[in-house]
């Protein structure tokens, strides 16, 4: 019988360049992986970040509604003031001017003052319909964010304005951040 010599010559490269190719395969896996969990961590990024900016216009609406209560309580003062200048023994009256200008100072400005805020998009939803109603005024105020990435986050709450007591007021007995709340958080 004759001796048969089988060349192994080649197989090397052969075996080599498949396991380069499984090798290749995996890393590319593996960069595709890696690649789309950075895309969702940057969308997560992205979404949250449009959140908390949405949420700081419902902040500046808190903050601005303060500010006028405590210009609208400031007026309002002065004027009694000057109704107590006239009709000194006449409280009742006084307490009525109190009222009366305060109602008038937050429902002309409160929409006026709200809706100015320069990161995001907020409007009073209930801006037709809004008055007071047993002393207190509920306005339903939302924030809009557009991110340069197109995300749209909305959040939306009620903002409640109570009416103070002149008399509470002239004796310090009230304390200004009473006379506001913020509920019914929407997200």
């Amino acid at each position: 019988m004759g001796n048969k010599i089988v060349e192994n010559r080649g197989s090397a490269l052969v075996l080599i360049i498949i396991v380069t190719a499984v090798i290749t395969a995996l890393g590319l896996t593996c960069l595709s992986i890696t690649m789309s969990q950075f895309r969702i961590r940057k969308s997560n990024s992205e979404n949250k970040r449009a959140l908390y900016k949405s949420e700081g216009g419902l902040d500046y609406a808190y903050a601005q509604s303060y500010d006028l209560i405590c210009s609208a309580v400031e007026d309002s003062i002065i004027k009694s003031e000057e109704y107590l200048l006239a009709e000194p023994d006449d409280i009742y009256g006084a307490s009525d001017v109190f009222k009366n200008n305060f109602k008038q100072i937050v429902y002309c400005g409160f929409v006026h003052e709200v809706e100015h805020c320069l990161s995001s998009q907020i409007s009073v939803l209930n801006d037709s319909s809004l008055m007071f109603v047993n002393d207190k005024l509920v306005a339903r105020v939302s924030s809009k964010y557009i991110s340069e990435s197109g995300i749209i986050k909305v959040t939306s709450a009620d903002i409640i304005i109570y009416v103070p007591d002149y008399l509470d007021i002239i004796s310090n007995a009230a304390d200004i951040s009473d006379l506001l709340r913020i509920t019914n958080f929407d997200l």
